[in-house]
């Protein structure tokens, strides 16, 4: 609902820089290793750190309360700079889009579209969208507002929650867990696409 401009909140390093971010964190041990997988997958790019105010913001502008652990690992290591669209090998666990993965671009970006939006997915399925199948409404991945120690990351259609309120069904009965945590989700990128359509490959070393 409101244009930030997130590079102000956000501090950027090379490979030596994120795993000293990463070491330096409070984050448990499988937090930490998910961290270095990312960053060891794509080691040539630069990576970005968030601020703690961005999430201040962030709860202001969407009139929410973000989870604390979405601050703890994203000020530690929330993604690459400059942003690209993401594949991931698979989903850990199975959800509609499982079948069609490959075929997913996603686009991380944080917060509401539009106020429509936020009575859906805020009011009604009580999440947070934190990406979303570039272009389509027909994949978002988002964490969990209504319990806060709840670390996964959930995918989900649009249409499909549209459909369970009209219908007068569960909404969140069509919210399907696909990763434990956040940085479980960056270490199973394995390919990015610049927004000239520019492939950046997985290069582990």
């Amino acid at each position: 609902m409101f244009e930030f401009d997130f590079e102000q909140y956000a501090t950027r390093g090379d490979r030596a820089d994120a795993e000293s971010w990463v070491e330096a964190s409070d984050l448990g041990a499988e937090h930490k290793a998910d961290l270095r997988q990312f960053i060891a997958n794509f080691s040539a790019l630069e990576f970005v750190r968030d601020h703690d105010e961005l999430y201040d913001e962030l709860e202001a502008a969407d009139q929410v309360t973000l989870p604390r652990w979405l601050r703890q690992v994203r000020t530690t290591l929330a993604f690459v700079h400059p942003p690209m669209r993401v594949r991931v090998d698979d989903y850990i666990h199975l959800c509609p889009r499982s079948e069609s993965v490959e075929k997913v671009w996603y686009e991380l970006r944080l917060g509401y579209a539009d106020e429509e939006q936020r009575e859906l997915f805020h009011d009604e399925a009580e999440v947070y969208p934190i990406g979303s199948w570039w272009g389509t409404d027909r994949s978002y991945l988002a964490i969990d507002l209504k319990d806060h120690d709840d670390e996964r990351i959930f995918e989900f259609a649009s249409e499909d929650l549209l459909d369970n309120s009209i219908d007068g069904r569960p909404v969140r009965g069509s919210l399907y867990p696909v990763f434990d945590s956040y940085a479980q989700f960056l270490a199973h990128i394995v390919e990015g696409r610049r927004p000239d359509g520019t492939m950046v490959p997985m290069r582990r070393s």
